[in-house]
């Protein structure tokens, strides 16, 4: 079953404040990216506890945030994910390319054309290569069945579902059935378009300020507990 979450994400962006894409300067773009920072470094800590509870080792699970000075709606990401080395030289490269890894995401406050500002929020991402994929499908059912019981009871939190183009994905109902739909839809998008790289499976979750907190803290306890059972299974293989 998920671990309880206390954190408050409310909280995490309170500093964020003020912050609007559209009138950021040089300085406040800076300035908006380390506060990113020091707030997914605060939200780390309950992934970590989730991780460490569930017999991860520290050394085992890499964890750093990138800065994203590219896109100053999006600060930067906090990236977890198995910590075998890919690249020499670059651990966004390792990050970036890893057979599964967990991400979050600060993204600030914007200002429509019309002068209505959208609040801030999170982005959570969970994204699996071909590779992790299979390790999805070699998962028992009940760990499916233990996170779909600790999301229930309460309206499901909206939005919680897979990237894909064409068709609507929601991660529950059928939390395994759902999985395994968007792995199949990931090979198949791969092989029609005949692409040389997989197309990842992305378990995604957008969260802003008008979204019950209750939300956040589930779907948070549910993806870091997906990453937990990936990368345990990844050890029997």
């Amino acid at each position: 079953m998920t671990t309880p979450i206390t954190i408050n994400p409310h909280a995490l962006l309170k500093p964020l404040k003020g912050y609007i894409v559209e009138d950021l300067s040089n300085a406040d773009t800076a300035a908006s990216a380390a506060l990113a920072e020091s707030a997914l470094g605060e939200l780390a800590a309950p992934l970590l506890q989730i991780l460490s509870a569930g017999g991860a080792q520290t050394d085992d699970v890499a964890l750093q945030f990138f800065p994203d000075p590219e896109d100053p709606s999006t600060p930067g990401n906090l990236f977890f994910w198995p910590s075998t080395r890919t690249s020499l030289s670059s651990s966004y490269a390792d990050a970036s390319s890893a057979e599964y890894s967990l991400r979050a995401a600060v993204f600030l406050s914007e200002r429509d054309d019309y002068g209505a500002v959208y609040p801030a929020g999170f982005n959570l991402l969970l994204k699996m290569e071909a590779s992790a994929c299979e390790l999805v499908r070699q998962l028992p059912s009940a760990v499916f069945e233990k996170l779909e019981f600790a999301l229930k009871g309460s309206p499901l939190p909206k939005g919680f579902e897979f990237l894909d183009d064409i068709q609507h994905l929601p991660l529950m109902p059928g939390m395994r059935r759902q999985f395994l739909k968007a792995i199949t839809r990931a090979h198949e998008v791969t092989t029609k378009s005949k692409r040389k790289a997989f197309e990842a499976v992305m378990l995604n979750y957008i969260w802003d300020e008008t979204e019950p907190t209750r939300d956040f803290k589930a779907v948070l306890s549910t993806m870091a507990s997906l990453f937990l059972a990936i990368h345990q299974q990844s050890k029997l293989d």
